[in-house]
């Protein structure tokens, strides 16, 4: 008995010293306290805390450092979609412009329209760098900043995209979505998709340089269209995808995008699609893949292309692009009718939803079925009642970052809701 007892202590204090190294312990209960004998006044106004587990009980407090500071800055218009260029070190944000900055407004009858423009704003100091106004009743759907390969065997002539090869050069853009609003159709009937440069000219400074010459960095800032592409619908969704290309949700379709060199213009680059695309949702919303930072280059592990699509009433459905014959084709898709509001891939098959009843919910596509009808399905793993409406899903971390070369990004799967007007936090497993 006392050896059994003596080999559960050495167990115990060989957890005990793996969560200490790691900076995390399992706890049975927690609740806050407060002591003026173990810590001073200022620690014990709501920041202490006290945990148990099995053999252990701690007193603890929360560094000021994890605390959230907010700082506002006045647009003067309505914010409606934005996202981080690191290349351009600007924020871009779409913003409505209710009567247009200079007073006019767009209108056919009674009928009037609300000008949206796209901002650029230095990611430093928040001043306006430059701005991109939109034409009559377009509506700004989607930003994202992407780095995209230039495709130069469509200047040779073979057509360009289907042989899968290394792309020639990889730049970063923005990217923008749009639709075309118009008062006598209940569906957007077209839309485009803009391609534009925002980079800092000459040699950029690095993120430790002083930052004393910031107006030098603006005047070297460049903010110009290098290419558009009309579509046949509403631009609802735009994602980066593998090797450079980008996955397009236009209408009730999902199409692969990506750059070519001129062949006519030397310099000039025309955005076009690959292949024949997907069809088959009433409304195709989302389009999220692991591509662009998160996954390999060439694809996941097994070097297959995935991506996920949500659906207005359809839930998410799983696709994969097969370069060699330029198709895009449905895997396996959720039968359940969810309304989808925002969706992130997780894993290559572990996929995240949030639907309009204020649920999230999580899918599983099951690999090692063995029926051709499993397959196709996925899997519900997980339910969970936010109680508020999510509107976005995006990778962040819930702890600190670790400063150990095996601690990677700190956690950085763990996806974070943004939950009507505020975000919240929401652990993502």
């Amino acid at each position: 008995d006392e050896d059994d007892d003596e080999e559960e202590e050495e167990e115990t204090a060989g957890r005990s010293g793996r969560a200490s190294s790691h900076r995390t312990v399992s706890v049975n209960a927690a609740c806050p306290f407060r002591s003026s004998l173990l810590f001073p006044p200022s620690a014990s106004r709501g920041t202490t805390l006290c945990t148990a587990d099995s053999s252990t009980l701690r007193l603890g407090t929360i560094d000021d450092i994890r605390r959230l500071h907010v700082t506002t800055h006045r647009l003067g218009m309505t914010p409606r979609r934005i996202a981080h260029h690191e290349a351009g070190r600007v924020y871009v944000v779409g913003c409505i412009d209710s009567g247009g900055s200079d007073g006019r407004t767009f209108g056919i009858g009674a009928e009037s329209n609300q000008r949206n423009v796209v901002r650029f704003f230095d990611d430093a100091t928040f001043d306006e760098v430059s701005r991109i106004e939109l034409e009559a009743y377009e509506m700004i759907q989607t930003v994202r900043s992407a780095s995209l390969s230039i495709n130069r065997s469509f200047e040779a002539g073979d057509g360009g995209g289907g042989d899968g090869a290394r792309p020639v050069e990889c730049r970063p853009y923005v990217v923008l979505g749009t639709a075309y609003a118009f008062p006598d159709e209940d569906e957007p009937s077209m839309g485009r998709v803009i391609v534009v440069e925002c980079n800092l000219g000459g040699n950029p400074k690095s993120d430790d340089a002083d930052n004393d010459d910031d107006d030098d960095s603006q005047a070297l800032r460049v903010v110009r269209e290098i290419s558009e592409y009309p579509m046949k619908g509403g631009i609802y969704s735009i994602c980066p995808f593998y090797r450079g290309t980008l996955l397009v949700t236009c209408g009730s379709k999902t199409v692969l995008c990506q750059l070519d060199a001129s062949a006519s213009v030397a310099g000039d680059l025309i955005l076009r699609h690959v292949g024949t695309g997907h069809h088959g949702h009433m409304i195709s919303l989302y389009v999220d893949s692991l591509a662009g930072g998160r996954g390999e280059d060439g694809g996941d592990g097994d070097g297959r292309q995935l991506a996920i699509v949500g659906d207005l009433m359809r839930s998410i459905s799983l696709v994969e692009y097969h370069p060699k014959h330029q198709a895009i084709d449905e895997l396996a898709r959720d039968f359940d009718a969810n309304f989808c509001t925002s969706v992130t891939m997780l894993t290559p098959n572990i996929y995240m939803g949030s639907e309009g009843h204020t649920n999230l919910f999580v899918l599983r596509y099951n690999t090692e079925a063995r029926t051709e009808q499993a397959r196709c399905r996925l899997d519900v793993i997980g339910q969970y009642h936010l109680g508020e409406m999510a509107n976005k899903l995006a990778a962040g971390s819930l702890v600190m970052p670790s400063a150990s070369p095996a601690g990677g990004d700190g956690g950085g799967g763990l996806p974070s809701a943004s939950a009507g007007g505020g975000a919240a936090a929401s652990p993502g497993k």
